[in-house]
């Protein structure tokens, strides 16, 4: 059996070119760190993160506004200072939907950091998460992550109601839901960029 192994070794040795060998190399890494509990989340994040795409905005034909009963959906600060929906009409609104123990939030968070950064203040950044306010505060402070997390007070919209996370929402100051995204995107593209920009001069 020994020698069988061997000789099988030497072959792929032998045949297979160095980038052959290195992206098996890569693999065997990769499913090693699955079976590690403590490095499962950050690889699913990373693998999430590779897949991850720049959002579109919705065809303005199929574009959904809110109603009157969405605006009134009560949220909560992390501090605890409560706000409603309403309170940020006319204004252009990020709202996601996320966990600290979700990979593929983990995996946009960096994204949503920098959009947050070049817009944090032209639009309104509602990150909302169902997690423990100490839970949450003590991964964005890990992370070094400043965008504003919420949590909800009253029963969801069902406008936003989803069964997955992360999910994402952009609405514009019309009150429009140009997009809404499930799962890990870019959102510091260029095209999201341009977005925002569009959505911030439109509110001048």
């Amino acid at each position: 059996m020994s020698k069988y192994i061997l000789k099988r070794w030497q072959t792929y040795w032998k045949t297979k070119s160095w980038f052959s060998k290195v992206t098996d190399l890569l693999f065997i890494l990769l499913l090693v760190g699955m079976l590690i509990p403590a490095s499962r989340k950050e690889i699913s994040a990373f693998m999430a993160g590779l897949m991850a795409g720049s959002p579109k905005t919705i065809e303005s034909s199929e574009q959904q506004s809110l109603g009157s009963q969405d605006w009134t959906w009560q949220l909560a600060d992390i501090s605890g200072n409560q706000v409603t929906l309403e309170q940020f009409k006319g204004k252009t609104i990020f709202l996601n939907f996320w966990a600290t123990w979700c990979p593929p939030c983990i995996a946009e968070m960096p994204d949503i950091q920098e959009l947050y950064d070049g817009y944090g203040d032209k639009a309104v950044f509602l990150l909302v998460s169902d997690e423990a306010p100490q839970t949450i505060k003590a991964f964005m402070e890990k992370k070094g992550y400043r965008m504003p997390v919420y949590q909800q007070q009253s029963s969801i919209p069902q406008v936003f109601a989803t069964n997955s996370i992360p999910t994402t929402w952009v609405i514009d100051q019309n009150g429009k839901i140009i997009i809404r995204k499930t799962g890990a995107a870019k959102w510091n593209s260029e095209a999201m960029q341009k977005t925002m920009q569009s959505l911030w001069e439109s509110q001048q």
